[in-house]
């Protein structure tokens, strides 16, 4: 595993206690779980924005689809058809903290699907046959330790045809000035897909060339980056290592393994999420507009010092 990557996993695993502490307190009361679940499309129609995903999916054979990263707001409906003919989509809710969301439900009492374990860096090893219709992403890829591997491995999970769809906040990591999850920013340039920090900028979309098509653009409404990614042709073997991935993932289990049993990792764990709990048990406090109003000004602040 090379410095850099080692670095960024390092820094994933590091925020780790920020979205657990987020999520807890999202569920801790009603009013505070029904305001995070207004984004949610639970016993719904596929809706996504920008992408036609019902209409999409009715004109494909039956295949499953994946919403990778999806926290615990399950923004995408588990339906498809049109009018009041409509059958369940074969969805499968998958994240990497899928143990902690799961043990947050089951404590808080709240009834909501189970989500399964899986990463998107590894994507295509939980889902092998690329059965799968539709990958979804949202804001979740820039949350990711690997963000342009989580792209690839979507495509190598999706069948020929199929869709990879992302819907992602510009330039987050700016927004968060590089804490928790946030370690890389989504951005659109000139219809082409850009993820990039400040250890460097990559073409999302010149990369996928050869074996995808791409769609991106900018919502006027929302301003989020819409990535529709087409998969034409089968993933290269040489985008894909499968030895390296094992090598990769063998290092990361020990340097994770190290970490838990040193004693300064676990209170400076333990510590960390006491503070962001603490923190979130009073922001979930205020009112989602108040919320979005002080998330607004964060953002202005950030654009006015670039």
């Amino acid at each position: 595993m090379k410095d850099k990557e080692r670095h960024a996993y390092e820094k994933w695993t590091d925020g780790i206690a920020y979205e657990v502490a987020f999520w807890n307190n999202a569920c801790r009361w009603t009013k505070t779980f029904m305001s995070t679940m207004r984004w949610s499309h639970l016993g719904s129609v596929i809706c996504l924005e920008g992408f036609d995903a019902n209409r999409f999916l009715l004109s494909q054979p039956a295949g499953k689809v994946l919403d990778v990263g999806c926290g615990m707001s399950f923004a995408t409906g588990n339906f498809v058809g049109e009018g009041k003919v409509r059958k369940p989509l074969d969805i499968h809710y998958v994240d990497p903290l899928a143990h902690y969301f799961n043990a947050i439900a089951a404590r808080h009492k709240r009834e909501l699907p189970t989500i399964e374990f899986g990463m998107m860096e590894h994507l295509s090893a939980f889902f092998p046959n690329q059965d799968t219709a539709l990958v979804i992403i949202q804001n979740a890829l820039d949350h990711s330790s690997e963000p342009i591997k989580g792209v690839i491995e979507a495509l190598q999970t999706v069948r020929i045809g199929g869709v990879v769809y992302l819907n992602h906040h510009p330039n987050e990591a700016e927004t968060e000035h590089y804490k928790g999850f946030h370690q890389y920013n989504i951005n659109e340039d000139n219809g082409h897909l850009i993820i990039w920090n400040q250890e460097g900028r990559s073409d999302v979309t010149d990369m996928l060339k050869p074996f995808a098509t791409m769609e991106v653009n900018r919502q006027l409404d929302t301003g989020h980056i819409i990535a529709v990614i087409h998969k034409k042709a089968a993933v290269p073997s040489q985008a894909k290592n499968d030895k390296t991935d094992i090598h990769s993932l063998c290092e990361k289990m020990m340097t994770s393994q190290r970490k838990a049993q040193s004693i300064g990792h676990a209170v400076k764990y333990k510590l960390k999420y006491w503070a962001f709990n603490t923190i979130q048990f009073f922001a979930q406090s205020l009112s989602y507009e108040t919320k979005m109003k002080l998330k607004k000004l964060i953002r202005q602040d950030s654009q006015s010092h670039e």
